[in-house]
């Protein structure tokens, strides 16, 4: 179990009412020694196994996520995820055509991060963040030019009505809030979205889809793979002693090793009523109750490719090292006695999702100098098999153009096929999506699996239910339980199931990969003694056999899916009918109807 928040002792804590309001305006703050005095924070939350949770009562407020840190991260990390779609923009509105909001409303605004950057893009707007708990930056962190024009309000949109005046804001910004919304809700809250927007009032919404990260069972195995005594050694059925044990497609089994997480993770949401689909559900809400509407395609992002092997310690020229690397396959141990890589030269590191940015500053050349990273691993030759390559072929190069690279993304309309036309150019323009990198994947991967982890005591509670109630439902997926077990082993044996899928995407996501990409050094490590070099070398090897198994499916596999709309209030309160027009180079939804 892994948790940004130090272990805590579990407390109860009387849930809040889920009917009032707190109202903190930044012009009555008081301070007493650096902490606000408004409202304490800590009221609002309870501890769990080392996880920070709200104390709401899950029917009034079933929202599973925890406010760890890393948790609350990740809106900073969405933020910059716009900022390059829009080149620079923080809204998806497109206000070459629409009047710039004077007043916005951010509902479910988390950490206000959003709020913050959108303050400096509008300085002449006012901005009020409304979430269920008081988890917002300090506006005293900020400029009075920004702080002065930003209210938090707080409490819970699912009991009662916004505290808000009818046609109070000209823009509405929702991002994110679909994984605490059962679907017996959405139309009482975009009725509530309806009555506070001004007629011709704008709204934005951005929704990922609820995802399971997962991977295939030639990668995870090789993970576990224990080091062999010999490999001259052949068993009756011809095979090495030691050999990675790939799974037997002829013997059923889960479909890959985190199988019960996932039926774990997607129950969390099913018991709630909360529609996994957003992206789905959300079309036909804006068409009753919006107009002018652009319906962005459902963009899925694939999974970073597969990336060269973590290079070993410097190793001394020992007699070991030289007998390996002396042995019959001297091309699989020529990493053995790697040198330390040479230092690399200092620059400024790069933060851009861009392909062409990052690619500058590490070259194919340097790669092969440096020492970096091994001379050769697997990679695709066609779609049935796998091949050596040298690793210059998998490494950016600038100026590459997009067409010669794997495709990054797919899109999914309804409404037109499946091409760039799909994506409407005042939205987002596809050339932005062509112009990030391969490793950006990794953070699309990254941001999918900690929302997994975020949800580690609901997925626990499902677990307990099933255990209490509903056995037999886990053991297809190998779950022994022995009633005599007290719920602390049950405890144990699930958090090591949560360790595990850490660590397995933590190899998957290879973040040393990326951090090389943008020129840092990796972290200094000690050399290993003949034991663990001789296993982790067996492991390395592992590793690159296993890749043979690899198929396309599996490099191309989703690990992200979000969609965008944006729709504007008719200035006339009859519903009318609706009419989706079709272009060659967008989506959108209009509302046909006279002004006469």
């Amino acid at each position: 179990m892994t948790s940004s928040s130090p272990p805590t002792p579990n407390v109860s804590v009387s849930p809040p009412r889920t009917g009032t309001f707190t109202s903190t305006n930044p012009k009555s703050y008081s301070f007493d020694q650096g902490r606000r005095t408004t409202r304490p924070k800590e009221s609002q939350f309870i501890y769990k196994h080392g996880q920070r949770l709200h104390s709401f009562d899950p029917e009034k407020a079933p929202y599973p996520l925890s406010y760890d840190r890393y948790v609350l991260e990740l809106e900073s990390l969405d933020n910059r995820f716009v900022k390059h779609l829009r080149k620079g923009s923080m809204s998806f509105l497109n206000l070459s055509t629409a009047e710039k909001p004077s007043r916005c409303l951010d509902l479910g605004c988390g950490t206000g991060t959003w709020i913050i950057d959108a303050a400096k893009e509008w300085p002449d707007c006012e901005f009020v963040g409304f979430d269920l708990v008081n988890i917002q930056i300090p506006l005293s962190m900020t400029n009075s030019s920004i702080s002065n024009r930003i209210q938090w309000v707080h409490g819970n949109f699912l009991t009662t009505k916004l505290p808000f005046e009818d046609d109070e804001f000209d823009h509405v910004h929702v991002q994110s809030i679909a994984s605490g919304v059962p679907e017996n809700k959405w139309d009482v809250l975009f009725d509530e979205i309806n009555r506070v927007l001004r007629p011709g009032g704008s709204i934005e919404f951005i929704e990922d889809d609820v995802f399971f990260p997962s991977l295939p069972r030639w990668f995870t195995t090789s993970l576990r793979v224990r080091p062999r005594r010999a490999t001259s050694v052949h068993l009756p059925d011809g095979s090495l002693r030691g050999s990675v044990p790939y799974p037997d497609i002829s013997v059923e089994c889960p479909s890959h090793d985190h199988a019960l997480l996932e039926s774990l993770y997607t129950s969390v949401f099913e018991h709630r009523f909360i529609n996994t689909k957003p992206s789905a559900l959300l079309p036909s809400y804006f068409a009753t109750y919006f107009r002018h509407i652009t319906l962005g395609p459902i963009i899925s992002f694939s999974m970073p490719p597969l990336t060269p092997l973590q290079p070993l310690p410097p190793q001394l020229a020992t007699a070991y090292a030289i007998e390996l690397s002396t042995s019959d396959s001297p091309d699989q141990r020529s990493s053995l006695t790697l040198s330390s890589p040479s230092v690399i030269g200092k620059g400024r590191p790069n933060l851009s999702f861009s392909s062409t940015l990052s690619a500058a500053l590490v070259t194919p050349s340097e790669i092969s100098t440096k020492g970096k990273y091994p001379t050769s691993i697997l990679c695709p030759d066609n779609k049935d098999t796998m091949t050596f390559c040298e690793v210059d072929q998998l490494r950016p190069t600038q100026g590459q153009p997009a067409s010669t690279r794997p495709k990054l993304y797919s899109l999914d309309s309804s409404l037109i096929e499946k091409t760039v036309h799909a994506l409407p150019p005042d939205l987002i323009q596809h050339e932005q999506l062509d112009k990030m990198s391969e490793r950006s994947l990794a953070m699309h991967l990254y941001r999918s699996y900690s929302l997994v982890l975020a949800c580690q005591e609901a997925i626990w509670e499902e677990l307990k239910d099933r255990l209490r109630n509903r056995k037999d439902e886990l053991k297809p997926y190998g779950w022994d339980d022995d009633e005599e077990l007290e719920e602390l082993h049950n405890r144990k044996k699930f958090e090591r199931l949560i360790e595990r899928y850490q660590k397995d995407m933590k190899h998957r996501i290879s973040l040393w990969s990326s951090l090389s990409d943008m020129d840092w050094l990796l972290p200094t490590r000690e050399p290993l003694s003949k034991a663990e070099l001789i296993e982790e070398e067996r492991l390395r090897e592992a590793m690159l056999e296993a890749r043979r198994w690899a198929s396309p499916e599996d490099l191309q596999r989703p690990c992200r899916s979000f969609r965008v709309l944006i729709g504007f209030k008719p200035c006339d309160s009859p519903t009318q009918p609706l009419t989706l027009v079709h272009t060659h180079d967008s989506t959108r939804a209009r509302m046909d109807h006279d002004i006469a």
